[in-house]
């Protein structure tokens, strides 16, 4: 026995598993980097170039949500049946063209229209609802931590692109920059996927991960999904009331997390700080995201779930506080940190869905989630409607924070984890 376990040690540092994490992180990187990361940079240009106000612009966000929910149940039962490569794949060259048709628009309902019609079927292939489903089937073991570094890609690409794009905006322009983009998605990372990413580790190769103790592989768990039989129905996901739970505790995390970061830059504007300020206000809501995905996917592995959420979303409803009576670029600072922690509710959202539903159902469940979405699609456009008609962020801020409170409340009424993966990947 000790000779076999000193075999497998070894190789578990070359596990194929973290080229799948590292692959997902940078698919994330290049679906959210321009469409939803660096959206605030791009308002104020828009605003004068399309000539429309600033809310109408947040509706193009509120459009993707929507369509991106309706979708997102088909979605997770394809990532449960089909090769994520064949997905992910698609969904790059989705990307790519999508980024070369925003830099030919001239009227802003152009925009909401590729916002609504082009990107929800391309992100959703791309990203987490793929991904997470794909990382189950290469993890039970540090299956938290294997999330929160795929996540990272999405805090990553907010930490880096803002600064580079708050400084290239007035030398190239918005055009040229969606422009490369483009090219570059569909050029070079979409090649990539295809030669790296595969369905599932050998079960000689995933012995240590695919597995509590690293005794033997978890085959019923993380055999069969993707590709596979898919059994798990959407009947089997609407029937748990831990489902309902979590689906009720994270939106209003991503509703004030979306909604601040989106109104950023101009938030910051209305506090007499310039572009450069918002730039940087932006990427440092999207380092605190970073630091949340990757701090909570280790807590969710050592703890489980329960605590991290309505820890969480505490911390949240105070950065809500924070950024609603903020007077000086310090306290804005402290206000976006906090908030910008709420980005790592996904990363605790596919762990619990993952120990709750299994490998094989993760898929149809973190889909299913993503239905909701739309209650929460409207929020950048709120916050930025009452801005506009009250002269202040007041009022949207403390109402969300009052529905951040609701979740904490909520994520204490979680219950262990049952189903097919529960016993194989509960903390």
């Amino acid at each position: 026995m000790n000779s076999v376990a000193e075999a497998v040690a070894p190789r578990r540092w070359h596990y194929y598993g973290w080229n799948i994490v590292a692959i997902c992180m940078f698919s994330q990187v290049a679906a959210n980097g321009l469409t939803y990361n660096a959206f605030s940079l791009f308002v104020k240009d828009w605003s004068v170039d399309l000539n429309a106000p600033i809310s109408q612009l947040q509706l193009a966000v509120a459009a993707m949500g929507l369509a991106c929910a309706l979708i997102s149940p088909l979605i997770g039962t394809l990532a449960d049946r089909l090769p994520a490569r064949r997905l992910m794949a698609c969904g790059l060259v989705g990307i790519g063209i999508f980024y070369v048709l925003v830099s030919f628009t001239t009227a802003a309902w152009q925009l909401i229209a590729l916002y609504g019609l082009v990107v929800p079927l391309a992100l959703n292939l791309s990203t987490s609802i793929v991904t997470n489903s794909l990382i189950s089937r290469w993890f039970v073991r540090r299956l938290g931590l294997a999330l929160g570094i795929s996540s990272f890609g999405l805090g990553m690409a907010g930490v880096l692109l803002p600064p580079l794009i708050a400084s290239l905006l007035p030398e190239v322009g918005w055009r040229m920059i969606w422009r490369g983009a483009g090219l570059v998605v569909a050029l070079v990372l979409m090649p990539l996927v295809l030669l790296i990413v595969r369905n599932r580790a050998t079960e000689r190769e995933g012995l240590h991960y695919l597995t509590s103790d690293g005794s033997a592989p978890a085959v019923h768990a993380h055999g069969h999904g993707g590709g596979g039989a898919g059994g798990m129905s959407w009947g089997a996901v609407l029937s748990r009331g831990n489902f309902w739970l979590l689906v009720f505790i994270f939106l209003p995390i991503m509703a004030i997390n979306g909604g601040v970061g989106q109104n950023i830059a101009p938030y910051a504007a209305s506090h007499g700080l310039g572009l450069l300020a918002g730039g940087q206000l932006l990427s440092l809501l999207s380092f605190s995201n970073i630091v949340a995905t990757l701090a909570l996917g280790m807590m969710a592995d050592r703890f489980g779930t329960r605590l991290p959420l309505a820890g969480l979303a505490l911390l949240v409803a105070i950065g809500a506080a924070v950024l609603t009576f903020a007077t000086d670029l310090p306290t804005i600072v402290v206000g976006c940190i906090l908030v910008g922690f709420g980005g790592g509710v996904f990363t605790l959202l596919a762990a619990a869905l993952a120990a709750e539903f299994g490998a094989e159902g993760v898929g149809r469940a973190f889909g299913t989630a993503m239905f909701f979405i739309p209650l929460v699609g409207l929020a950048p456009f709120t916050i930025a409607k009452v801005k506009e008609n009250t002269g202040s962020y007041a009022g949207a801020f403390l109402g969300m924070m009052a529905l951040v409170l609701v979740a904490f409340v909520l994520s204490l009424l979680l219950r262990p984890p049952r189903g097919s993966g529960a016993a194989s990947t509960a903390a």
